[in-house]
Parts: structure tokens; C-alpha cells; sequence
């Protein structure tokens, strides 16, 4: 079968979540299929990036539209400028993070970028052309009609809208935009021949809402290797880049609102540790001074285990949906973690069970200390994460989960 696959990135290297759920089910199903991989930059990326890519995968066709070409649209460059200055100077203003929120920046959808999608389409011939992640929703106004279209959601974009912005006081019209973009989305979902979701949660949600169109689930793999457990060293650990929204906002959660009222003088040698790219200087300053233990900035690891061996994982996440790829690294690592409901949303894991899940701060603070506290419970928790793991989020039985997805009728 070809398949085109479209997404608003380059899927290498793995520095975030979307990354890996990209490239690895690419990595498993392009011994099988014809791949090509159509990637609308969304930012300048390094060109050895996509060098790697090609070397590792020699039999996908990877196909680049530039961002460069992209700055060369006066408009598209004007909104890109215009962005710039308010993220500068208006970047902590309410109005202008509902702006973000409700008018996202993403990609030019213009005569240009119809032409190569048309011409890239002539040359690939697919049988089924994906489509993934928000940002290129409307790329299905480009896209000819006489192909059948799958639309891989990875986060509906008006759940993370409503929670985002729930402790925020709207205006009339900016209530008003909220729900017309809402039905936009619900709207152009519908115009799709399948719908993906990655979890059982989202699908029922968008059924839920006026999605109407075939629905199917396919959770996202990750190729972390499968590790034993290795008793705790003194470690907590964030993972996340500071590029996506709820990692930001649930990191700073947890250093406001948590780590000031754990006592820290009963575990002298802890350290946290955070893991993700692209944090800047200043907010890594800010929480070293805040917090009353070692905060150690390791930035983007090329191995994950390296890093995370030892620790307990805080997955404090508010906001966002989909699906958390960095809890199942944590499952197949056997690393103990502690998260939210929205963290664990349309997983296997539960609290108590294989994991802990808290929503307020205090119960954080309680149930924290005693995973710090308690080796027995750290251990059965992880052991539990794993066989869940290695039962259901096994990348052979994902990618199997995927082809089904190709199949229609």
C-alpha cells in the first residue's frame, strides 16, 4: 500500500512526545508499506536532522517544504513578526494567552503550498493520504478528494482549549470565538474518511461533541527499551519540553504549589531533575532558587534510561488531552510515577495499582513523600506499570492496532 503521511514537523530527532509517536509507528510499518513522509517545517531546523532521518530510513520518501519558503509570503512573514513582538512583551498578558490559545500560529495554507502538496501527491500516487496533528486540520482543503483521508488527532484542540483556559475569565466574544472554532474543528473532522484518536477517552468525546465520521482508536508506540527495576537514588524526574504548554504550566504547578510544602529535611539527598529541550535560562535560574533541593537541567537526552534509571517520575499535568507518552516510558523503564487524572486520561494505569494519581496539591504532597519514603510500594507500582505495559503499549501490538486503520471497505 502507499501511504502519505503529512505532519507539521520533522519527526527526528525524538526530543518530544509527538516525535516519537510519529516516527515510531513510521519505523514499523515501512517494512510493509510504501512510506512517504510530506514534513511542512514549522520552524528552521538543522538540515542533518533530516540527513540522519534519510540515512536511518533509506526506504521512506521524505519530502521537505521549507520554512524559509514559507517566510517568503509577506503575510505569512507579518503574522510571524507580529507573533514575535507579543510574545515578547505581552507573553504573561490574559488577553494575549487566550489569543494563543484560540488563534494558534501554524502553518500558511496558500496557492504554494497546494502546488506541492499536488505535485507531491502525483509523484508518491497514494492510496491513503494521513494527516496529523491540529496544526494541519485544514490541510484537507488542499488535498484531492478522490483519495481516501485519514486524520490522526494526537490532542483535540478544543478540550485543551477549554481546560487551558478554565481559570480565566473570557470575554463575551472571546467566548463566542472559542465556540465557533470548536465547531470548526468538529466541522473539518467530519470532512475526513477516518478519524484517529490515540485513546478511548478522546474517541468518545469527539462522538460526544458531533464527530460523526468513522472513528477509529490507535494509541501511539514508543521504543524505550524495557528495563527491570532499579531501586530509588534520590531522584525525582520531570520529562517534557518547554515548547508544549502543559509541560510548562505543570512543572511550574508543582514548584509553586507542591515542593514548598514537602519536608524536605527528611530526604536530604533528593535532587529533580528535568529533562526536555528548549527550557529557558531564566526559568531554569528561577526554579533553582525556588526549590529547596539540588534542580539539575539536563536538557534533551539522546537516552532517555540513562537519565530516568533510578528516579521516581512527576507527571504533573493540568491541562492538554491525548495521550502521555512519558508515562509510558516511565511503565517500560519500571519507573514509579506519580501524576493527575488528565496525566493517566485513556490509560491502563490506576491509582494505587501501578501508579499514583492525585489532583490537588496537598494529596501531591502526601503521596510524594510516601513513594519517597516507601521502597515496597515503589517497586510493586512499577512492576504493575510494566505488565500493563508490556501487555497493551507494545510497539509490535500498536503497529499491528495501526494497519487495521488503513483497511477500508
Amino acid at each position: 500500500m502507499n501511504i502519505t503521511i503529512i505532519v507539521p514537523f520533522l519527526p527526528y530527532p525524538l526530543n518530544s512526545g509527538g516525535a516519537q509517536a510519529v516516527f515510531n509507528m513510521i519505523d514499523k510499518i515501512r517494512s510493509t508499506d510504501n512510506i512517504t513522509l510530506v514534513c511542512i517545517q514549522s520552524r528552521l531546523i538543522k538540515q542533518r536532522y533530516v540527513a540522519e532521518l534519510k540515512e536511518k530510513w533509506p526506504n521512506v520518501n521524505i519530502v521537505m517544504y521549507s520554512y524559509t519558503k514559507q517566510l517568503a509570503d509577506l503575510k505569512f512573514l507579518k503574522d510571524k513578526a507580529i507573533r514575535a513582538l507579543n510574545l515578547l512583551y505581552r507573553k504573561n498578558d490574559k488577553r494575549f494567552v487566550v489569543e494563543r490559545a484560540l488563534r494558534p500560529y501554524g502553518v500558511h495554507f496558500d496557492n504554494n503550498l497546494k502546488h506541492f502538496i499536488n505535485k507531491t501527491l502525483q509523484s508518491s500516487k497514494p492510496d491513503v493520504i494521513q494527516v496529523e496533528f491540529f496544526p494541519l486540520l485544514h490541510i484537507i482543503d488542499l488535498l484531492p478528494q478522490n483519495i481516501k483521508h485519514i486524520f490522526v488527532h494526537h490532542e483535540l484542540r478544543f478540550v485543551r482549549n477549554e481546560r487551558l483556559l478554565r481559570n480565566i475569565g473570557l470575554t463575551d466574544d472571546e467566548k463566542k470565538y472559542g465556540h465557533m472554532i470548536k465547531c470548526d474543528e468538529i466541522a473539518y473532522l467530519n470532512r475526513y474518511d477516518r478519524v484517529v484518536t490515540l485513546t478511548d477517552t478522546d474517541k468518545r468525546i469527539l462522538q460526544e461533541h458531533g464527530v460523526t465520521t468513522e472513528i477509529k482508536v490507535s494509541p501511539a508506540a514508543i521504543s524505550t527499551p524495557i528495563k527491570p527495576y532499579c531501586k530509588w537514588q534520590n531522584k525525582l524526574l520531570f520529562l517534557g519540553g518547554y515548547s508544549h504548554k502543559p509541560n510548562v504550566e505543570g512543572l511550574e504547578w508543582f514548584v509553586e504549589k507542591v515542593a514548598p510544602k514537602i519536608e524536605w529535611a527528611e530526604f536530604p539527598n533528593v535532587e529533580f531533575h528535568l529533562v526536555g529541550g528548549g527550557w529557558p535560562d531564566k526559568i531554569v535560574e528561577k526554579y533553582q532558587n525556588d526549590l529547596k533541593i539540588p534542580f539539575i537541567y539536563e536538557g534533551f537526552v539522546p537516552k532517555l534510561e540513562d537519565a530516568a534509571t533510578g528516579s521516581i517520575m512527576i507527571v504533573p499535568i493540568l491541562t492538554g488531552s491525548g495521550m502521555r507518552m512519558k508515562i509510558l516510558e516511565a511503565a517500560a523503564l519500571s519507573i514509579p510515577f506519580i501524576t493527575t487524572s488528565v496525566g493517566v486520561e485513556g490509560l491502563d494505569f490506576t491509582d494505587k495499582d501501578s501508579c499514583i494519581v492525585e489532583d490537588e496539591a496537598d494529596k501531591w504532597v502526601t503521596s510524594l513523600s510516601e513513594l519517597m519514603t516507601d521502597e515496597t510500594l515503589r517497586h510493586k507500582l512499577s512492576d504493575k506499570a510494566q505488565r500493563i505495559f508490556k501487555e497493551k503499549y507494545s510497539v509490535e501490538a500498536l503497529a499491528n492496532k495501526r494497519m487495521q486503520v488503513y483497511k477500508f471497505q
